[in-house]
């Protein structure tokens, strides 16, 4: 496992890279330190080629969507435009990023399928400034026309609809009730990106680690994304918790876009959005935590693994999980 494990960094030498600075810094066991060597003479120590940087800017933005998807879309445009005039790659935007009704029946009623023009606005956005927009929380038609699914759109700078996930984990809490109009998705999604592999989830996943897990473990994520529109009650209690936990848990960086102040007299939210690194570290944030805006942090692909040398708790887990079956399940 270490062996293929190593095998497949030499096809990325700003990794191979990574892996030998790594084990020099972190004083990694003696068999780990001969792999690094090997891994380091088969592949030139270069620097990441334009190509594939290890460093890339990124922009997580918060908002306040109302129930005008037009001035909604203008918001987005703005926050786009500041994002790639600060020199970002990616814009991620929050949850319902495009439309907060009043009721369940207004939202099921703003659906529109993902080839529409509702979205289609935004993929024209992606394009014209050639930038990559995770549209957070997209409200898409589903089969059953009393229900939408809550869908994490991301788009790359053509334009183009790289990959959508469908929300599983739906909200009914307090006065919020999710599943009435709103079906849970069923599959797991991630797409490559300059930025590194991202891991697409949706608010209340935060709460599901099961799916962090899969994620960066299955499917070898690099970033893991929960836009987000929390509560004022649960977002002052367990948001930032949260957030940081999964950072540290997946060694992955953690980019929580958010919904912000209040979107309707019945409907308010906690803001708060944030940019975690994989050691659980904060790296940047809005200075307002109620302001619509950007904050831009630069995610350092050679960080992710230095990280996951020091501490590797993925060959940690696969040994506990080969001792431990069939008596437990670790997913």
């Amino acid at each position: 496992m270490l062996q293929s494990g190593f095998h497949s960094l030499l096809k990325q030498p700003w990794r191979v890279q990574a892996v030998a600075a790594g084990c020099r810094l972190h004083g990694q066991p003696r068999i780990l330190l001969r792999h690094c060597r090997v891994a380091a003479m088969a592949a030139p120590l270069e620097q990441p080629s334009a190509a594939q940087p290890s460093k890339v800017r990124v922009a997580v933005s918060q908002m306040t969507s109302t129930g005008d998807p037009l001035e909604n879309f203008k918001t987005c445009q703005h926050l786009a435009e500041e994002a790639r005039a600060a020199g970002a790659a990616m814009l991620f935007l929050p949850e319902a990023c495009s439309f907060i009704g009043q009721s369940a029946q207004e939202t099921v009623a703003h659906a529109s399928p993902l080839e529409g023009p509702v979205l289609g606005r935004y993929r024209d956005l992606a394009q014209r400034l050639g930038l990559w927009i995770s549209c957070g929380g997209f409200q898409e038609t589903s089969p059953d026309p009393a229900r939408l699914y809550n869908t994490h759109v991301l788009l790359n700078p053509q334009g183009e609809i790289v990959e959508a996930y469908r929300k599983i984990h739906l909200f009914d809490h307090d006065k919020l009730t999710e599943s009435r109009s709103t079906a849970p998705g069923r599959e797991v999604r991630h797409a490559e990106t300059p930025a590194g592999r991202v891991g697409l989830m949706v608010c209340y996943d935060l709460r599901f680690p099961w799916l962090s897990d899969r994620l960066r473990f299955d499917h070898g994520c690099d970033i893991l994304t929960y836009p987000s529109a929390f509560t004022m009650r649960t977002g002052q209690a367990h948001w930032e918790l949260l957030l940081r936990a999964r950072a540290a848990e997946t060694q992955c960086y953690v980019v929580a876009a958010a919904q912000t102040g209040r979107h309707n007299p019945k409907r308010e939210s906690y803001g708060h959005a944030m940019i975690i690194d994989p050691w659980g570290t904060i790296v940047t944030q809005l200075d307002d935590p109620e302001a619509t805006g950007i904050a831009c942090a630069d995610i350092n692909l050679e960080l992710v693994m230095s990280t996951r040398l020091s501490m590797p708790i993925d060959r940690h887990r696969a040994a506990a999980k080969s001792l431990c079956e069939p008596d437990c399940a670790i997913d």
